[in-house]
């Protein structure tokens, strides 16, 4: 239970200092070659960094189902572990602590390339009003009374607004959130268990359909800028502690 503490102090404590990762000199480049360079290198640490706090959740996860399978006993489980649990089911809408099929499909971690990709392409590598103003990587909605920016062109009758983060990195573990929870991106989720370790952000973009109102156009625009910007090499890299990696996490799914 400690070094579980440990770790999410740790996660805790660097999503902290990346949390200013886009700061003034980053909109002050002008070529647009360095900006999109500087863009991919800014946004890989965040999108790291939400991977880390997913697979510290994950370690709590596989660790719960360990002792879980001993005896199918909670009450032989400490208080603490149960609660951690209860709140894990919450965050990601799962019904019950003991449905280990659903948890393990949606407590893991989002290909590198696939997140670079979409925060390029809703950002227009940084240019948006709504990266620069509400810190806005993903173009979340929101329908919030006190939070969020109006769009421009919002649609008559619309209500919705494009929401308001705290920092950039919030933007990202909220996106990485929304991926691994919202009923939209089942499939995606599905095809994660499946593939496990070949599970890539090519593989991916075929289960984006639902992100865009374009669907089919905008899938084939996620994988003309991840080819064509070299992203797929990000897949899989060595993102977190010696104690838990992406790779041993997706092949145990």
């Amino acid at each position: 239970m400690k070094f579980l503490i440990n770790l999410l102090l740790c996660a805790i404590f660097f999503s902290s200092i990346q949390a200013d990762t886009f700061t003034e000199d980053f909109f002050k480049i002008t070529n647009s070659a360095s900006k999109k360079q500087e863009f991919i290198k800014r946004m890989i640490p965040l999108v790291r960094q939400a991977n880390e706090n997913v697979l510290v959740e994950r370690k709590i996860v596989d660790d719960f189902f360990v002792e879980f399978k001993k005896n199918r006993n909670l009450e032989d489980i400490d208080a603490d572990t149960i609660e951690q649990m209860k709140n894990l089911a919450k965050k990601y809408h799962i019904k019950s602590i003991t449905n280990e099929k659903t948890f393990k499909a949606k407590v893991a971690p989002v290909p590198l390339s696939l997140a670079i990709t979409q925060a390029a392409i809703e950002t227009g590598w940084g240019e948006s009003r709504f990266f620069k103003e509400a810190k806005n990587a993903f173009g979340e909605w929101t329908y919030s009374k006190t939070n969020g920016l109006i769009p421009s062109g919002r649609e008559k009758g619309k209500t919705h607004k494009i929401k308001v983060f705290k920092s950039v990195q919030d933007s990202v573990n909220s996106y990485v959130l929304n991926l691994n929870r919202h009923e939209a991106y089942a499939d995606f989720r599905d095809l994660r268990v499946v593939l496990g370790e070949e599970f890539n952000g090519i593989v991916a973009t075929s289960k984006m359909l639902n992100y865009s109102q374009t669907r089919g156009e905008y899938v084939k625009l996620l994988r003309n800028v991840m080819i064509n910007n070299k992203l797929t090499e990000y897949d899989f890299a060595d993102t977190s502690s010696p104690e838990i990696t992406a790779t041993s996490l997706t092949a145990s799914i």
